[in-house]
């Protein structure tokens, strides 16, 4: 396998283990090379070090914790990986600009600091545009679902193809555009789960 599928592999690993333990012995040793010659090879093959990368994500799955649930700081700091909150304030207000308590009450969630992970290969970005719509009427329907941050991936496709389902099959006829609005919040029941509303 050629550097740059090794790497692939790694980040793929990495990306399913930031709340456990990554010493660079141990991911070096999942690689099946020296902690000395991965490090040369992650930062040929990505452009970055591979302990600022994890901790990075790490920051970066923290952020999203912080704003998508009511967990306590402290908690969301020991998940992932720092030793107190201090710590993790620190290196939180280092990439974010902000301690983890005022990034959690902002009214906008910015993507400021925000490291996505690494793609290497065939990946490209969604293209995107900005629109500003003429004021409509829309009618329907909002539905909801609780889960942990860990299922939302999962779930977010089979709910959204349910509740177009459900509301489809409702319509007396289909409008010639269709809009899903989509808002999370965290849950008032558990402080480890959000809220997630969707509008069809």
């Amino acid at each position: 396998m050629d550097q740059a599928g090794i790497i692939r592999d790694l980040l793929t690993w990495l990306e399913g283990h930031l709340d456990q333990p990554l010493s660079l012995d141990n991911v070096a040793a999942k690689a099946g090379y020296s902690k000395w010659h991965l490090q040369r090879m992650f930062k040929d093959v990505t452009g970055h070090a591979i302990g600022a990368y994890i901790r990075a994500r790490r920051l970066s799955k923290s952020a999203v914790a912080l704003r998508l649930t009511a967990r306590p700081i402290l908690d969301i700091a020991l998940q992932y990986r720092f030793d107190s909150q201090q710590t993790f304030t620190r290196a939180f207000k280092k990439q974010f600009s902000l301690t983890p308590a005022l990034y959690r009450r902002s009214p906008d969630w910015s993507s400021y600091g925000i490291r996505p992970p690494l793609r290497l290969g065939e990946f490209a970005m969604p293209k995107y545009e900005m629109v500003t719509l003429p004021e409509t009427h829309l009618i329907g329907t909002t539905q909801s679902y609780s889960c942990s941050l860990e299922q939302i991936s999962e779930f977010r496709h089979q709910m959204r193809v349910q509740f177009w389902r459900d509301f489809l099959s409702h319509a007396p006829a289909i409008p010639p555009l269709l809009y899903g609005l989509n808002e999370t919040h965290p849950s008032h029941e558990k402080d480890d789960e959000q809220e997630v509303f969707y509008t069809t």
